[in-house]
């Protein structure tokens, strides 16, 4: 929901701008050590890593000093190293599982929590307009940035410093994180028992704009059957699904009338937006 502005009844209508808020400035090299010491890795020369938290809007068109062609870098080794660690400690999964255990985690959720776990939202060099609009909290900028930091570190310190560095910020996941993937398990569930099948709906949208929590639903021959919030419509989507799939009768009772419980749809803000695959 969009609200407009509500004037008070002391307020002129006289064309006068009312000054604006600041927006925090970003912190400096004076305090990236605090990046470092979470990183595990230190920077020998930081130009790396103020080039790697600067956004393009901060320079003029065409400047080379800002975060992308280290974001660009940083998106290969961060791929590269994760498929190197799961390898590691997966010696059993398959090519199939190792992809699907990738891309869970590589991806603009995943990487925007590791960029606010490193706290990197107060760093992040942007134009003053994108400092207003809550730029330093996007989950893609977000995301963006700490790609361009694993560049950075790739570039000074080489590829093994940038192992480390992905292996100490996936932690445990790296051993826990497993090959499902919630969305497809329903689609071929229904294709077993020849129902429809899902189509995810996006029912509301929650929270401030920059920061918002996306509600989404998954309907199964016109009947809700399951409800997921993430921090991206895709999220969302897969969490519906996981519950969906928490309702499934067992294999050998399952048939056209597979689901139980089913609650009603609740309300919200209606999105009229249905799509069978969903981003």
């Amino acid at each position: 929901m969009r609200f407009g502005i509500v004037k008070n009844a002391g307020d002129s209508d006289d064309g006068e701008k009312k000054p604006q808020r600041a927006a925090p400035e970003p912190l400096g090299r004076d305090r990236y050590g605090e990046i470092e010491s979470r990183l595990g890795y230190a920077f020998t020369s930081r130009e790396w890593l103020e080039r790697a938290l600067t956004h393009r809007s901060v320079h003029a068109k065409g400047a080379k000093s800002d975060y992308e062609r280290l974001e660009f870098l940083g998106d290969a080794v961060f791929d590269l190293a994760v498929a190197h660690l799961l390898l590691d400690h997966h010696p059993e999964a398959r090519e199939g599982e190792l992809s699907k255990m990738r891309a869970a985690l590589v991806n603009t959720t995943s990487l925007a929590e590791i960029a606010r776990a490193l706290d990197l939202g107060k760093f992040i060099r942007l134009s003053r307009g994108e400092l207003a609009s809550g730029g330093a909290e996007r989950s893609s900028i977000l995301a963006d940035v700490v790609e361009a930091v694993l560049g950075a570190v790739y570039r000074e310190g080489g590829y093994d410093a940038a192992k480390l560095c992905v292996e100490r910020l996936l932690g445990e996941q790296l051993v826990t994180v497993t090959p499902r993937d919630p969305k497809t398990e329903l689609q071929e569930a229904l294709h077993a028992t020849g129902s429809e099948a899902p189509v995810y709906r996006l029912e509301c949208v929650e929270g401030p704009e920059h920061a918002p929590i996306f509600i989404s639903v998954v309907e199964v021959d016109g009947q809700i059957v399951g409800r997921g919030r993430g921090a991206t419509k895709k999220a969302s989507q897969q969490t519906a699904a996981e519950e969906a799939l928490a309702r499934l009768k067992p294999a050998d009772e399952i048939d056209q009338e597979f689901l139980v419980g089913v609650e009603p749809a609740g309300q919200g803000v209606t999105v009229s937006e249905a799509s069978s695959d969903g981003e």
